[in-house]
């Protein structure tokens, strides 16, 4: 067996794990608990990501595929998330702000919505003008919810309505190398930008 075929599988096999074998609740966003007191869990995976459509904050069609070559940082979230949301996007725009401009050339941030019944692309643009997002390297995506479930299903992300506006998902931000293949994956909580950066900024030296 060849080593590339070695690492595949030893990755899918990590992918399954995580997404399978966790602790209950390391997914989970339905915690009583308060962010400060979940635990970041980071995995080294090798899962390719599958190209999809959706919609952007400016109602113009996205497909994924139009990042390659490029590192993309992937967040899962939604616009009336009282808890553990706002702190993913507030990280992931730490981290866009501490890099450079060539490596912000070089990746693109990702945030798809957990609840295409609120957030529409207006909405997205609205929440994204509010946390003062640059939109030259960073998307937020909706879609109809059918295609949403198959990007969560791909990215291993579990989602259950509760009541409007307040949905329980799989908490995740995944770093998807420049051959759209996931190589880490943040669970249960946002990681420090400075952990993030580092990682991105690995993937970038490989290219």
């Amino acid at each position: 067996m060849s080593r590339n075929v070695r690492d595949l599988l030893a990755g899918s096999l990590q992918v399954w794990l995580v997404m399978f074998l966790a602790p209950a609740g390391v997914f989970s966003h339905d915690q009583p608990a308060s962010p400060q007191t979940r635990t970041l869990q980071r995995y080294e995976v090798r899962k390719p990501v599958r190209d999809f459509a959706l919609v952007d904050q400016a109602a113009r069609g996205f497909k994924f595929q139009s990042l390659r070559g490029k590192v993309a940082i992937v967040a899962f979230t939604y616009t009336t998330c009282p808890d553990v949301c706002p702190l993913i996007t507030a990280t992931m725009r730490l981290a866009q702000e501490g890099m450079t401009g060539e490596e912000n050339r070089s990746t693109h941030f990702v945030t798809v919505t957990t609840d295409p019944e609120i957030d529409t692309p207006e909405v997205l643009a609205a929440y994204a003008k509010r946390y003062k997002v640059d939109l030259s390297n960073w998307t937020f995506l909706t879609g109809g919810q059918t295609a949403l479930q198959k990007v969560w299903q791909s990215f291993g992300v579990g989602v259950h309505k509760k009541a409007r506006g307040l949905i329980d998902h799989t908490t995740l931000i995944a770093i998807v190398d420049g051959a759209s293949t996931m190589r880490i994956a943040y669970s249960n909580m946002p990681p420090e930008a400075k952990v993030m950066l580092k990682d991105v900024r690995a993937l970038l030296r490989r290219k």
